[in-house]
């Protein structure tokens, strides 16, 4: 069974042939969802192509206040790019990430905490045109004792 998930995954990074660019930038916006905060979120993010597979995006996200609770975060993610179709791209995620969880308390208290931790998931994009594309993502946020899923749905402008 192990030789057959390890001859798989080669199988699947020799398929997976650049459509990308190195050096190809994007900038975007996402609405988001995470899993323990039970709040929706946007974002902002950076893309930007390392060789033709590798591609290096930072982002930042503010989830609205829910119950008293907000946080933000800041991400560092690496995607390694595999391509389904000349517009379809699939693509895991691992990465770092720095949180901020913000509480108000009764009689006018906050409390801040902040924490780092490792980001893993996987990610599909499309391309609307020659300049836009859109994008899913699914990605687990490894903090402690404050993991949670994080949906995105996200939007790209090329360039």
């Amino acid at each position: 069974m192990k030789k057959l998930i390890i001859l798989a995954g080669m199988l699947v990074l020799m398929a997976c042939s650049a459509f990308a660019q190195q050096g190809k930038q994007a900038f975007g916006f996402h609405l988001g969802y995470g899993t323990e905060i039970e709040s929706v979120g946007i974002g902002l993010k950076y893309q930007y192509n390392l060789t033709d597979q590798i591609r290096l995006e930072p982002s930042a996200d503010y989830y609205f206040k829910n119950d008293g609770l907000s946080m933000f975060d800041i991400n560092l993610n690496a995607h390694y790019l595999c391509p389904v179709s000349s517009s379809a791209r699939l693509y895991p995620i691992f990465g770092f990430t720095y949180t901020n969880w913000n509480w108000d308390l009764d009689g006018g208290y906050d409390l801040s905490k902040s924490k780092f931790g490792v980001n893993l998931g996987a990610g599909a994009e499309f391309d609307l045109n020659a300049n836009w594309m859109m994008n899913f993502e699914i990605k687990y946020q490894i903090i402690s004792d404050w993991d949670q899923g994080v949906f995105n749905l996200g939007f790209a402008y090329k360039f």
